[in-house]
């Protein structure tokens, strides 16, 4: 250790008060009155990104903040709440923080810098730390930032302050300016955690977001000792996202998360140029209570990045400026959004074909995520387009919700980030001529735990020409998401299929399947597709069905692609990276084979397999990728909108890239999911809104550009 001298002289300026530092900073003391709620979700903030939610203001230079944290929701051990410095707001950002945590005390966490693992005073850096183990029993919290050095303090009464760890230059080293604040993380994804904070000094913060790809929103309010945040302190606002991006405006959306006790506020937007020096602002909305708001800005440069925040004056003269976010006009002159790649394989690339969808089709707008809303959009009269102009979780309430509109395109890509999941019950397509894009669907036992035997997805017996595509399905109880027996024409493209459950009643049922093709299936295309964590049916082909797997990755599976004696299949191009790692991937059946490997290659391909010598069928002009491609561009376009993904998509992502299940090869339970409440059970998405100017002409290509926007980084809305 080093810095002795130093260490003593800053504990003596911690005993009996807040120190000297603090006095610069009284002015921007919150009231200590004010109890400021703060919800987080998020995994962790840990290793090398973060999910949380964060309550912040920019300081520049010195700082010497204290709060006291009165409560925090334990949704795990550790689940966290404190004072946090950021360097940026980045999800792999340099920070300090102390953390109060439900099972592991008070203790100071740090990242030295951008994308580097976090170490603590209780891992990887217990020789910084001051106090035993790391870790104090402490209700308060002092970060103080002293030149280049940061300190954090605990203290049980917010008087007599005990030095857990400073961080010096070397270790961790801070720009000039940096984001100063609260941070509350669930440790628990799709779960909100609730902390309380009062006594907040030195520091006024302004504006709050979410941290990294959290599955659910948090939030912040305050309350001045009045009841209902009646007192007098700043309003609280959040900036959005930028959506119907076009060369010359863009819909701007924001919140407004708490009055700061006034009757009104003024909720509007200031934008510019990125580099400019200068901000416009838009017209304002008088708000007088908590909600969402956009504006639709235009006069904007084509091809150009532009910044915009969030900003609200209240009525009792105090204002708050929401954190800065971007978006670039497009250049496609009024044509179109921004272009990008997008996924190899196309909707239409398989036997079922989309030809039948034109602009005479009825739009139906989803303006609420729920039951009745879903189910009046895609039940009735043939020949409709369906949008959302509403994200959210909708919940199925146990009983699945069948399409049985003939020519219905669901169109989930239209819907405001984070798009729409489907949960406790199966999304079935009992329909012909159907197209379903974007749509997370989660099944799961149910709250009652009385879903019996369904998938999250699938087609009905008998029915013909459906294509599912870009669709993320999990937490199957029977299968995740299968093909109907006797159907013909059918597609599964870029799909995320992952996770059924091994005991989601607590009894031993063990159905964690991943796909079947019923018997007698006829065409089905299987492209460019994700199967991961199930035991088995990756996919299972039964009897008299006759299908093409193309470019396809299987992850951690027992038995993958299992065919039955009378079965025809054409297998090109797959990835198989099996658990059990002695096992064949392909077995039985009636195949053509080429192109496919094994991961670890030490494992055999086929057994029992007749191997055919040419394609017993193959969807007309289709050309698959070389396998060494496959993984890398499936694992960036596979699932519902692979440029927005929720957290869990976004860990199942990174768990194959880093394999993670390599260490359980030979205790597979340990790591595939025995109920959905194990991985943070049923998310809740924030339900976001905007409306959608749908064209009268043109609609295939602003249906597409909608998926480009929401499959490629680089491409934006219509």
């Amino acid at each position: 250790m080093t810095h002795h001298d130093r260490r003593t002289f800053l504990r003596a300026v911690g005993l009996g008060t807040t120190g000297v530092l603090a006095s610069n900073y009284a002015a921007d003391a919150v009231s200590a009155a004010t109890t400021i709620t703060m919800e987080g979700a998020g995994y962790d903030i840990w290793n090398a990104r973060d999910e949380f939610h964060y309550y912040y203001t920019e300081v520049d230079g010195d700082f010497d903040v204290t709060v006291r944290v009165d409560s925090l929701e334990d949704t795990d051990d550790w689940a966290r709440a404190g004072l946090m410095v950021r360097q940026t707001l980045n999800d792999d950002a340099e920070h300090a923080m102390i953390r109060k945590t439900p099972g592991n005390e008070t203790s100071f966490q740090w990242r030295s810098d951008d994308g580097n693992d976090a170490e603590s005073t209780t891992s990887g850096g217990t020789g910084e730390a001051e106090v035993s183990g790391g870790t104090m029993s402490a209700t308060w919290q002092r970060l103080v930032r002293s030149g280049d050095t940061i300190e954090a303090y605990g203290s049980t009464d917010g008087s007599n302050w005990t030095l857990i760890a400073d961080i010096s230059p070397g270790e961790i080293d801070f720009a000039g300016s940096a984001y100063v604040g609260l941070a509350v993380c669930s440790h628990n994804e799709g779960t909100l955690t609730t902390a309380e904070f009062s006594n907040l000094s030195g520091l006024s913060p302004g504006s709050n977001q979410d941290i990294g790809s959290v599955e659910v929103g948090g939030s912040v309010s305050t309350d001045s000792g009045g009841g209902g945040g009646g007192g007098d302190t700043d309003p609280v606002v959040s900036t959005g996202s930028a959506s119907s991006v076009g060369t010359s405006s863009a819909t701007l959306s924001g919140s407004l998360d708490d009055l700061g006790g006034a009757s009104s506020v003024d909720a509007y937007f200031e934008w510019r140029e990125s580099g400019a020096s200068s901000w416009t602002a838009t017209g304002s909305q008088s708000l007088s209570s908590t909600s969402s708001y956009s504006q639709t800005v235009s006069g904007l440069s084509a091809d150009t990045d532009h910044e915009f925040r969030a900003v609200a004056d209240a009525s009792d003269g105090d204002a708050a400026v929401g954190s800065t976010n971007s978006f670039a006009t497009s250049s496609d002159g009024g044509n179109g959004g921004t272009s990008g790649d997008g996924a190899y394989f196309d909707l239409s690339d398989g036997f079922a074909s989309p030809d039948w969808f034109d602009d005479s089709v009825t739009v139906h707008r989803v303006t609420e995520a729920t039951r009745s809303a879903l189910e009046d959009a895609v039940q009735g009269s043939s020949h409709r387009l369906v949008v959302f102009e509403t994200s959210g979780t909708i919940d199925l309430g146990g009983n699945e919700l069948e399409v049985t509109a003939d020519q219905c395109w669901i169109a989930g890509q239209t819907a405001p980030s984070p798009g729409i999941t489907l949960t406790q019950g199966l999304f079935q397509v009992n329909a012909n001529d159907c197209v379903v894009q974007h749509i997370r669907s989660r099944v799961g036992p149910g709250d009652s735990g009385n879903i019996q035997g369904n998938d999250s997805f699938n087609s009905a017996d008998g029915t013909s020409n459906n294509i599912f595509d870009h669709c993320t399905a999990s937490w199957g109880v029977d299968e995740c998401m299968s093909v109907g027996y006797d159907t013909t024409d059918t597609t599964l493209s870029n799909c995320l299929v992952y996770e059924g459950l091994y005991d989601p009643y607590g009894d031993g049922s063990d159905h964690n399947y991943a796909t079947l093709v019923g018997d007698g299936a006829d065409n089905v295309a299987l492209l460019g597709n994700v199967w991961a964590k199930t035991r088995g049916r990756v996919p299972r082909l039964k009897g008299g069905t006759r299908s093409t797997l193309a470019n396809n990755v299987m992850y951690f599976f027992n038995e993958a692609t299992n065919m039955d004696g009378d079965t025809e299949a054409s297998i090109v191009g797959n990835v198989y990276i099996p658990q059990d790692l002695e096992d064949t991937a392909i077995e039985d059946g009636n195949a053509y084979l080429e192109d496919n490997v094994t991961d670890p290659s030490s494992t055999p391909l086929t057994g029992g397999t007749s191997e055919l010598s040419s394609r017993p069928l193959w969807p007309s002009g289709l050309s698959a990728m070389a396998s060494g491609d496959v993984e890398s561009h499936n694992l960036n376009y596979a699932g519902a909108r692979p440029a927005d993904r929720t957290s869990n998509d976004s860990r199942i992502v990174s768990e194959i890239q880093n394999r993670a299940g390599d260490d359980y090869t030979d205790s597979p339970y340990d790591y595939w999911i025995a109920d959905h409440e194990e991985v943070g059970g049923y998310p809740q998405l924030p339900e976001n809104t905007h409306s959608l100017n749908v064209p009268s002409s043109g609609l295939r290509d602003w249906i597409d550009q909608w998926a480009l926007s929401v499959e490629d980084p680089n491409a934006s809305p219509p």
